[in-house]
């Protein structure tokens, strides 16, 4: 069984033959990203500028960086404000040359964008500010629906166009929106449903139209979204603090009803924990968030930008590969 059809199976609940596994660094890892990103030909104004005019500032921690600036700061910005081209031929150059690979030929191919995977939520705060961003839909919701209907045209255009050029080739495609924060959602349900909730359903439809998966990335404690989002289309959650959403809260509500793709912990377990610690969570997620018919995948995450030990990595790992899926929903059985 190839890497793409085990991932496939675990996604869909159709008993892959063995645990599937990213774990680059390790050496396995059956899903492999390719990624789309800004026109040959873009070139930012000033430094740190990414192509829809935010402004990043990084440290010498390799990570993603911060936002410092914002290009559409009042609502008279957006009149002279462009958006990207979700149509430039030479924006899909990357991923035709990644699929040309032969190494990634039976792997599980995921989509993003690069260098930054951000989507509706993000996005939009990159153009007003995240203060800025949270109060519009209070104060400017007539404004907030218009700009957010235009970011949403682009990802719909960025599904089309991986639809025509690559349809049959690409997997999944990973929606990135940090919903939550370590207590509770950013937004009340009622306002996030009014803004978000249709427009989501829109972008699933279009991932899956393109004849990929719609997996989403998303932070924080969203237990209270995790059933309009499973409604609305996403197949599955890569989610990198299980211990926030809840591993057992989680798994019981969850477990066989949409697919996982978890690290071990970012914040807690894999940053600060022991070798011990990290095999009892990835034994944990097996136990809750995996079921005998599949529905996850492990993910490793960049040890050095948060600060976590490299045998954190490799006892997630290890640990996974021996627990594999023998453990596969076994704390679901035995309550």
């Amino acid at each position: 069984m190839t890497s793409r059809e085990l991932c496939r199976r675990a996604i869909e609940f159709q008993r892959p033959e063995r645990l599937p596994l990213a774990y680059g660094s390790c050496g396995l890892s059956d899903l492999a990203g390719v990624g789309y990103a800004p026109p040959s030909d873009w070139k930012p104004a000033r430094p740190g500028e990414d192509e829809w005019g935010a402004v990043w500032e990084h440290t010498d921690v390799p990570n993603l960086g911060q936002m410092k600036q914002h290009p559409i700061k009042e609502w008279s910005d957006l009149d002279e404000y462009r958006f990207p081209d979700p149509n430039n031929d030479t924006r899909y150059d990357p991923i035709k040359t990644a699929l040309a690979n032969p190494a990634l030929s039976d792997k599980y191919i995921v989509a993003v964008a690069t260098p930054v995977v951000f989507t509706l939520w993000e996005r939009y705060y990159s153009l007003r500010g995240f203060d800025r961003g949270l109060m519009d839909f209070y104060m400017y919701p007539r404004e907030a629906h218009d700009l957010l209907d235009r970011v949403l045209d682009f990802h719909l255009g960025i599904m089309a166009n991986l639809k025509r050029r690559f349809h049959g080739r690409l997997d999944a495609f990973v929606v990135s929106d940090d919903w939550g924060t370590q207590h509770n959602t950013l937004l009340p349900v009622p306002v996030w449903r009014e803004f978000f909730k249709g427009r989501y359903q829109r972008l699933c439809q279009g991932i899956h139209d393109a004849g990929m998966h719609a997996l989403l990335h998303s932070d924080g404690r969203i237990n209270d979204l995790l059933d309009d989002l499973i409604e609305l289309g996403f197949d599955g959650f890569n989610l990198h603090s299980p211990t926030v959403v809840g591993i057992v809260e989680v798994g019981l509500r969850y477990a066989g009803k949409t697919a996982f793709l978890p690290c071990i912990d970012i914040q807690n377990t894999f940053a600060r924990g022991t070798v011990e610690d990290v095999r009892n969570e990835a034994r944990l997620l097996l136990e809750y968030w995996g079921t005998p018919e599949g529905g996850i995948i492990p993910v490793e995450y960049e040890h050095v930008s948060v600060g976590a030990p490299l045998e954190n990595t490799q006892a997630a790992f290890r640990a996974f590969q021996e627990f594999g899926l023998a453990y596969c929903g076994k704390g679901l059985t035995n309550r």
